[in-house]
């Protein structure tokens, strides 16, 4: 229940059993090497398969990835590695020739490229030849002569005959014909006289016509069109062709994905052997060890090889050691609030197992709803079943299984099933008249008819994690031997708390005045420590004594801020059962509401019974369902704040490394 005990690793061993060496280690992952202080630079010989294109591989699998089916919305939405063993492994490394492989996909894709662009191509021109079909004269033609230049074009069709207008006016002899025409435009073929060819451009021009030149083809337009469609409908076979030969490649993509993540393992392993120190027949290596893995690692290194020497030793003072979190099974699912805000420094404490408790009991105190809770937990084990995940999925979904248990349990002590749900079933019928009796045989709190005490509760919470954080500032630096800091540090300030505490309980006459005495003393005593100590890393009486009365402001107010900070819980705790029984409201009120205004609906009461159920199930449903995410996400941000603020304040030292061990590291499959 700590932070793992971390070694230094030493192994050298003969140069010819390096790879070797890393192989094992990156198939045990218990090892994070470091870089050595002069890495080997120099060429090393060429390793099987060191010659292959791993991007290559990997575009290729995402291009044969889009022409398998399609999953389901679910199944794109979690993907699972599949695992291969060893044998499996050697006989697709064995049987199948990705080379010929990639380079027979690497024909396809071009050859279909190429239809592609080529089908693209042709549609531009139907495109552009479409509003010229009923042009009678062949494509070919369409070109000026010696005394004759012709035009094509389009321009607004409100401007066609201003057009013409215009040419009359400035007397130029022309022919101009509208080919098609709609609202918009008009496409037109114009025969001119070339000795006027200025005029009319500048003419044109300033009604902004658009120039159009069509490719030359034997034919008409339409006939080209026709041609056109018939390319097209043979590209599309061809295509089809093609896309059916690539998604029988498809079915070999699993073997091209072991190939990647093979490669992509010996790859590691060489640059991983590039950074470690070698001369002319041995080498070293470096790196990090967890305690509990040194007899394994021990055993595995001598069973593999003979010719080894492993040297384990504890880290030296100023190395950056990583960090690796060790808990019990219970309190495993919390690290991942823990490394949400950093791993803490090697040799201090952990807080996860002080953490776990109070953020436990401070989401369920947020949300306070056991049908939300059941909805929650049911979820989570439901995931947990049936889903394959990495260490931080499987610590993110039991830590809401668990959650969802805190939120049971609260809920249930506070009388919320889906806010008043029971209370209204037991009021519309009789029969459910034993869920009434069994919510109300577990209330010790109602908290929408006794809120004060749900207050004082939420800051009592504050008190005491308050409190513990600097009881757990007091076993850190008891761990380290900072005996003096605890001294002076954390017993003044409890016994400052003690004080305070006290006399607020005395205040609000919680506590009788009988030891109003202690209370002032302590407090006064602690003030005092506080003032004299707490600058005492200063230079001069003067800065000493300055600092101190500073920290003993920012303590007082601290305090206090710090616990009128958990009243955030006492107001969730509150909102919850208010929507909850809003929406219990609504529902009931809107069905009976939509029913009644409905014409004739009155006279036919089976179908009125059935609208009214709809409508009421939809909305309980769909309210509920919002009231539910709302309030995990303010259950979830909240207890963390109060973590991170109030509570990691008064003892964590964050700034560690996590541990990462050179491991088998793949993309597409678990190799075992």
């Amino acid at each position: 229940m700590a932070i793992a005990k971390i070694k230094k690793l030493e192994i050298i061993g003969l140069l010819k059993d390096k790879e070797s060496v890393l192989d094992l280690l990156q198939r045990l992952a218990v090892v994070q090497l470091l870089e050595a202080e002069k890495p080997d630079t120099a060429a090393t010989s060429a390793a099987p398969g060191s010659d292959v294109n791993l991007l290559e591989i990997e575009e290729s699998v995402s291009y044969l990835a889009t022409f398998q089916e399609k999953a389901g919305m679910f199944g794109n939405m979690v993907k699972f590695k599949p695992t291969l063993y060893k044998q499996k492994l050697r006989e697709v490394m064995d049987n199948f020739d990705y080379r010929t492989f990639l380079g027979e996909l690497s024909k396809l894709r071009n050859h279909l490229k190429n239809l592609l662009q080529h089908r693209e191509h042709l549609m531009q021109e139907k495109h552009m030849l479409a509003p010229w079909i009923k042009l009678k004269i062949p494509l070919e033609g369409l070109h000026s002569t010696e005394s004759c230049g012709i035009l094509l074009g389009l321009l607004r069709t409100d401007d066609y005959e201003n057009l013409s207008n215009n040419c009359k006016k400035e007397k130029i002899d022309l022919f101009c014909e509208a080919v098609s025409q709609d609202e918009a435009s008009t496409h037109l073929i114009i025969f001119y006289i070339k000795e006027q060819f200025e005029k009319i451009e500048a003419i044109l021009k300033n009604h902004h016509f658009n120039f159009v030149t069509l490719a030359r083809h034997k034919g008409t337009a339409e006939e080209r069109l026709f041609e056109i469609n018939r390319e097209v409908m043979i590209l599309d076979d061809q295509l089809e062709d093609t896309k059916d030969t690539i998604r029988k490649l498809s079915q070999q993509m699993f073997k091209l994905m072991v190939v990647y993540d093979y490669f992509s393992r010996i790859k590691n392993i060489k640059e991983a052997g590039r950074d470690l120190a070698t001369q002319q027949f041995t080498f070293m290596l470096k790196g990090w060890v967890k305690h509990r893995d040194i007899s394994l690692l021990e055993k595995e290194i001598n069973s593999d090889t003979k010719d080894m020497a492993v040297f384990i030793s504890e880290p030296k003072p100023g190395e950056e050691v990583p960090v690796d979190l060790e808990n019990p099974p219970l309190i495993q699912p919390f690290e991942f609030i823990t490394k949400i805000y950093g791993a803490p420094k090697y040799g201090e404490i952990d807080p996860t197992p002080y953490l776990a408790p109070f953020f436990f009991l401070y989401f369920g105190f947020c949300v306070s709803d056991a049908g939300y809770g059941f909805v929650l937990a049911l979820f989570c084990l439901f995931i947990l079943k049936k889903l394959k995940m990495g260490p931080q999925g499987l610590r993110f979904f039991k830590l809401f299984f668990l959650c969802g248990i805190s939120t049971i349990i609260v809920g249930a002590l506070t009388g919320s099933w889906f806010g008043n749900l029971f209370d209204l079933l037991a009021d519309g019928n009789k029969s459910f008249l034993p869920l009434k009796q069994f919510k109300d045989a577990l209330i010790m709190l109602d908290p929408l008819k006794e809120p004060t005490k749900l207050l004082a509760i939420a800051l009592s919470f504050g008190i005491v994690q308050v409190w513990f954080g600097n009881i757990v500032a007091a076993i850190g630096n008891i761990k380290n031997k900072r005996y003096l800091d605890v001294a002076l540090d954390q017993v003044s300030m409890l016994t400052l708390l003690f004080g305070l505490t006290g006399l607020g309980l005395v205040f609000l006459k919680l506590l009788g005045n009988t030891h109003i005495a202690l209370f002032k003393y302590a407090a006064s005593a602690g003030a005092l420590a506080l003032i004299l100590t707490q600058g005492r890393s200063e230079k001069g009486w003067g800065s000493k004594l300055f600092y101190g009365g500073y920290n003993l402001y920012s303590a007082l107010s601290g305090y206090l801020s710090d616990i009128l900070s958990y009243s955030r819980l006492w107001a969730l705790g509150l909102v919850t059962g208010v929507m909850a029984n809003t929406i219990n409201l609504i529902s009931i009120q809107f069905s009976q509401i939509f029913t009644s205004i409905v014409p004739f609906i009155d006279k036919l009461g089976f179908i009125k019974v059935l609208v009214s159920s709809f409508i009421l199930v939809v909305i309980f449903l769909c309210g509920h369902l919002v009231s539910f995410l709302m309030n995990l996400l303010g259950a979830f941000v909240h207890p963390l704040r109060l973590q991170f603020v109030e509570f990691f304040s008064k003892f964590f030292k964050s700034g560690g490394v996590s541990f990462r061990p050179f491991k088998v590291q793949t993309k597409y499959i678990n190799f075992n």
